[in-house]
Order: structure tokens, then C-alpha cells, then sequence
């Protein structure tokens, strides 16, 4: 697919990247129940990828069903960004995503995410490295042995492509999603700073680093953003509090963006991409498919990670007190389904 003529076509909404939430599991099931025009992955170290971390790898784990896809990749180190920009080359997304708009202490401390957006010098390297990763494997310049990666990668990389039935080649579309600031709004600089680079896309969070989830997101000072980068003619994607397509489409024509993303409310919610109004019943069929797909792709998992997306399921429920006691505890398909009755009939 032409992502970039994909994007231009019309607005976007689209599943955004939650780490820790939107792994494959997650994504398949969106997508079998109510498809976003476009997924993201989960975030994924630069660094790890460049130093052969081979569980990093079950994140950027996607099925056929989810293109258009785009692989995020985080971290501080740019020669790190140039070798898992070649990686998710030879995986086959339809874009790349910088994230420079995390929040969490972990990436943030450590120079990554949102700590980039005052570190200019550095987001420019990084954003530069991956342009050079993609022009050198569009001209064959480089390939996956030039990387000195570790064979046990190269095994990880064919099994995910295995996976996905990915065969070919494609030229990912380059992207950055951020924040306004960090301590406050400099997005009137900071968009330019971006826009310099020649994006295929920015998405922007309405809120601060400092914030972080709190208060509400500023969508007049996305408005402005999006002037800005309509000006150079580069698409950009508003995030932050849209509750379902509707409201994402009506914030399209609103505040004149070309897309918006939506992540929360997607939690334990995958019709917020259709704005269906299910029953529980229709719910506990969703909890059974999340799990199934969950244990079918990671086998090797605990069970337990799939807790906190059934308490969102069960969320409005008349019993979901008691339910949510039951809920912490279980550890396989067969114990969900000791639960049915009780979430379907009442």
C-alpha cells in the first residue's frame, strides 16, 4: 500500500500505540471486531533491537489483516534507530513512527520519549538516521548481514515474516509522534523544528511531558499545529481524550487535522472504532476471542496480562463488583468461562 497517498485520501482514525496494550493480541482483536483505518505498534528500544534483545520482537509481531501498519520505535541513540529502521524494513510495516512524546519516568530519564522535545540536536540525528536507514535500503545499500546481527534475530525476523506472509519489498513512511512541550506548550517551535525535516507525517498528543494523562488535551493548540503543518503540506494527526470515531471525525473538520488517533478508549472497547453499542453478551464474546487470541500467539505467556483488559470489559456492568473480584484471579480460557452465565444473564 501507498500510505502517504492512504493518509491524503481521507481522514484517518486510527488505533494508536499503547505500551504494554496494544500487542498482536490486541490488535487482531480490533480488528476482527471493529477495524481502525491504521494501526501502530506497541513502542520498541531502538537500542534493543540493535543490540539483538529477540523478545522485542513478539511486539512488532502483526498479522495481514492489520495493514496499514506502522511499526514505533523509541530510544536516544541514533546509529540504534538507523539498524531497527532497517529491521522494520525487512518486516514489512507501511510506516515507521519516532516516538517523541512518551511520557513514562523509564524512557523519559533516560533521554528518550518526550524528554527529546529539548533536545533538538538529538531528535534531528535520530529523525536523520532513520531517513538514511530507509534511502540505503530503498537503493540496496544495506542488508540484514551488514547489520551483524546474531543469527538467532535473523531466525526471529523470518518466523515474524512467516507470521504476517509478508514477502517483498516496501519503503515505510516516516513519521514522529509527540507532545505541545514538555513543562509547557512550545509547540509553536517545536512543530517548525519538526516540520524542517520533511516528515511523511506528525501525530501530536494535546497535552505536556509534565502533564502527562492529567488534565484535558489542548485541541486548539493542535488547531494551530495543523496550520503550521498544513502550510508545508505535511498531514498531521491529532491524539488525546477522543472517545469513539464519531467524536474523532467531528475533531477532523473541527480543529482541521487529517487524522486522529485513539488509544484509551479502546481498552476493553475495541467498538469505539465503529461506535456499536454491545451488549455484555456481545462482550464476553470479545473476552473469549482477546483470549484465545492472546494464548494461540503467546503460548509461552502467563495469563495474567489480559486481567486488566476483562475489569474494562465488565466496566458498567450491574455485577462488576463481584465480577472484578473473579476477574483478578483468573489464569486460563477455561476459568473465564466459569464466568459467563454471570456477565451474559442478569
Amino acid at each position: 500500500m501507498d500510505l502517504k497517498a492512504f493518509i491524503k485520501s481521507q481522514k484517518i482514525v486510527a488505533l494508536s500505540p499503547l505500551d504494554g496494550i496494544t500487542d498482536e493480541a490486541f490488535r487482531l482483536t480490533q480488528s476482527q471486531i471493529a477495524k481502525p483505518d491504521m494501526f501502530f505498534t506497541e513502542f520498541v528500544s531502538a537500542e534493543g533491537l540493535a543490540h539483538n534483545a529477540v523478545k522485542l520482537f513478539d511486539s512488532l509481531l502483526y498479522s495481514n489483516e492489520e495493514r496499514p501498519i506502522i511499526g514505533q520505535i523509541f530510544g536516544k541513540d541514533p546509529d540504534s534507530f538507523y539498524i531497527a529502521a532497517v529491521i522494520l524494513c525487512y518486516l514489512g510495516f507501511e510506516g515507521i513512527d519516532i516516538n517523541m512524546g512518551c511520557p513514562a519516568k523509564t524512557v523519559t530519564q533516560h533521554g528518550g520519549g518526550a524528554a527529546l522535545i529539548d533536545q533538538p540536536e538529538l531528535a534531528s540525528k535520530i529523525i536523520k538516521n532513520v531517513q538514511k536507514a530507509l534511502s540505503d535500503f530503498s537503493q540496496n545499500k544495506v542488508n540484514l548481514d551488514d547489520l551483524k546481527l546474531k543469527k538467532k534475530v535473523i531466525d526471529v525476523i523470518n518466523r515474524n515474516n512467516k507470521y504476517s506472509g509478508f514477502v517483498g519489498k516496501t519503503i515505510p513512511t516516516i513519521s514522529v509522534k509527540t507532545r505541545l512541550g514538555t513543562l509547557s506548550d512550545t509547540s509553536s517551535t517545536w512543530i517548525p523544528f519538526l516540520l524542517s525535516h520533511h516528515l511523511d507525517f506528525i501525530t501530536l498528543h494535546g497535552r505536556t511531558l509534565k502533564q502527562a494523562y492529567s488534565g484535558l488535551a489542548d485541541w486548539d493548540s493542535i488547531a494551530l499545529a495543523a496550520k503550521l503543518c498544513h502550510q508545508s503540506d505535511t498531514p498531521i494527526f491529532g491524539n488525546g481524550d477522543v472517545q469513539s470515531r464519531q467524536q474523532a471525525q467531528e475533531y477532523c473538520q473541527k480543529y482541521d487535522v487529517d487524522g486522529v488517533l485513539i488509544g484509551r478508549a479502546a481498552m476493553g472497547n475495541p467498538w469505539v472504532f465503529s461506535d456499536e453499542k454491545p451488549e455484555f453478551k456481545e462482550k464476553f464474546k470479545a473476552m473469549l476471542l482477546h483470549a484465545h487470541n492472546f494464548t494461540t500467539i503467546f503460548p509461552h505467556r502467563r495469563f495474567d496480562p489480559l486481567r486488566r483488559h476483562f475489569l474494562l470489559y465488565v466496566s458498567g456492568h450491574p455485577q462488576a463488583k463481584q465480577l472484578r473480584q473473579e476477574i483478578v484471579k483468573l489464569s486460563s480460557i477455561d476459568q473465564l468461562y466459569t464466568l459467563e452465565e454471570r456477565i451474559t444473564n442478569w
